[in-house]
């Protein structure tokens, strides 16, 4: 039930950005452009979120001595 609710919240902020960044784009000055991630709070997580890429060879060597 929980990540039912978490979908539906994240489709109606997928709403509230989209016009949020259309009301922006309206009102914005010349060269400045808005999308709908500036404004969607569970986008802004997802891009804050640090990549890590390590293969499964560095990540043995790493934590073989534990």
């Amino acid at each position: 039930m929980c990540s039912g609710l978490f979908v539906r919240d994240e489709l109606s902020w997928n709403h509230t950005a989209a016009s949020m960044s259309l009301l922006a784009n309206i009102n914005a000055s010349k060269g400045k452009k808005f999308k709908p991630e500036d404004f969607h709070p569970y986008m802004q997580v997802l891009k804050n979120k640090p990549a890590t890429k390590k293969t499964a060879e560095e990540l043995y060597e790493h934590f073989k001595d534990f």
